[in-house]
C-alpha cells in the first residue's frame, strides 16, 4: 500500500566504486543492476530505503556521466513483489501520459532498461529524475502560513481534478486495472477475525467488523469510477517551496493507481485534518455528490485498520505507528471543520 520513492533524507553514501554497502545496509543487488545497464553513470553519495511495502527504491545523488542524461539526482525503484513488477511497465506509460497534462511535479521516467519496456515480461527496475521538495506531513503543513497552506490546497484540488478526468477509455489510461478494494477487504477481513482478537478489546472488534462492513456497502453501490492514485497521504506529497513562482506540489509512487471511487484520493487527507479537506475540495472541480466526504472517511478508516492488518501479516511500520492511525480514524462519525 505504501512506497516511498523520492526523498528521505540522504544517508552515508557510497560512490560507485567503493563497498556496496549502503547505510549499512547490502545493496550489492540493485548498485550493480544499475551499474550493467548504465556503465557510464557516476555518482557522489548513493542511499537505500525500504520502508514502502512493494519497492526498494535507491537514490543517487551529484550524478555525472553520458547515462546520468543532465540530471543531478536520480530515483531508481526496484519492485519487491509479483504485483509491482507487473505493474511498472503501466505505471511508466500512465506516467509518461500525464506529465505533461499536470501541472505538478509527478515522476517521469528517463532511464527503463530493455525489460522494462511494456513489451516485456520482466521488469527489474527504472528510475526517474528526483521529485525535490520536504514531505508535506501535518507538521510542515500547519507549520506554514496561511497563504501558503491555501496555495497548497488549491495546487492539490488542481492536480485530484486533473487525475479525475482523465480519459480511461484510451491508450495507455485503459491499461490501468479496476480497483482492488474488494481484495484488499478480504484480505483485512481475514486478519480481523485471525489475528486481531488476540490484540483488541471487544469495542474494538465491533469497530473493526463495522468499517468492513461499511466498505462491502460501498463496494455494491453504484458509485462514479475514475481514474485514481489511491494512496495520496503524507509519504508521497512533496512540496517545494522554493520553486516559481508560488512552490510547487509533488505526487510520487503511482504502484496502487487504479479505476475506482474519487473518494478514495480525498480518504487519507484526513490526517491533515478536515478542514485542510475541505479546503481542497472546494477547489475540486470533479463530479461530487451529497455523500462524497462520508465516503472518503469510511476509506480512511478501511486505511487505519489496514494499517493494522499489514503489520500483523507483512511486520511492515511500527505497531505504535499502525496503533495510532487506527485510533484516529475509528469514530464512525466524520470529523468536520
Amino acid at each position: 500500500m505504501m512506497d516511498t520513492a523520492s526523498e528521505p533524507e540522504p544517508d552515508a553514501g557510497a560512490g560507485p566504486d567503493a563497498d556496496d554497502a549502503v547505510a549499512g545496509v547490502e545493496a550489492g543487488a540493485e548498485l550493480h543492476a544499475i551499474r550493467t545497464a548504465y556503465p557510464s553513470l557516476r555518482w557522489e553519495s548513493v542511499s537505500r530505503t525500504d520502508e514502502g511495502w512493494d519497492h526498494v527504491v535507491i537514490i543517487c545523488r551529484g550524478c555525472s556521466g553520458e547515462d546520468a542524461l543532465g540530471y543531478a539526482d536520480l530515483v531508481f525503484r526496484f519492485p519487491s513483489d509479483e504485483q509491482a513488477l507487473a505493474q511498472l511497465p503501466t505505471e511508466i506509460a500512465v506516467l509518461e501520459h500525464l506529465a505533461p497534462r499536470i501541472e505538478a511535479a509527478l515522476p517521469r521516467y528517463t532511464h527503463v532498461s530493455a525489460s522494462a519496456q511494456p513489451d516485456k515480461r520482466l521488469v527489474p527496475f527504472a528510475g526517474y529524475p528526483m521529485i525535490h521538495g520536504e514531505r508535506l506531513t501535518p507538521d510542515l503543513l500547519h507549520s506554514l502560513p496561511v497563504t501558503e497552506q491555501t496555495i497548497i490546497a488549491t495546487q492539490l484540488g488542481s492536480l485530484l481534478s486533473a487525475l479525475h478526468v482523465q480519459d480511461t477509455s484510451a491508450p495507455p489510461m485503459d491499461l490501468v486495472a479496476p480497483s482492488y478494494q474488494p481484495e484488499n477487504l478480504d484480505f483485512v477481513r481475514g486478519i480481523v477475525e485471525n489475528n486481531m482478537p488476540d490484540v483488541l478489546a471487544p469495542d474494538e472488534m465491533r469497530t473493526a467488523r463495522e468499517i468492513c462492513d461499511e466498505v462491502a456497502a460501498l463496494q455494491s453501490t453504484l458509485l462514479p469510477r475514475v481514474f485514481v492514485h489511491y494512496d495520496i497521504y503524507q509519504r508521497h506529497l512533496y512540496w517545494d517551496a522554493g520553486a516559481a513562482p508560488a512552490g510547487r506540489l509533488g505526487l510520487i509512487d503511482f504502484t496502487d493507481m487504479c479505476i475506482g471511487d474519487p473518494a478514495i484520493d480525498f480518504a487519507e487527507l484526513y490526517e491533515y485534518g478536515p478542514r485542510f479537506v475541505e479546503d481542497v475540495l472546494a477547489r475540486y472541480v470533479g463530479r461530487i455528490d451529497p455523500d462524497f466526504l462520508d465516503r472518503a472517511w469510511t476509506y480512511q478508516r478501511l486505511a487505519g485498520l489496514y494499517m493494522l492488518a499489514g503489520h500483523m501479516y507483512y511486520g511492515e511500520e511500527t505497531w505504535e505507528y499502525a496503533r495510532s492511525t487506527f485510533d484516529r480514524c475509528r469514530s464512525p462519525r466524520r470529523p468536520r471543520a
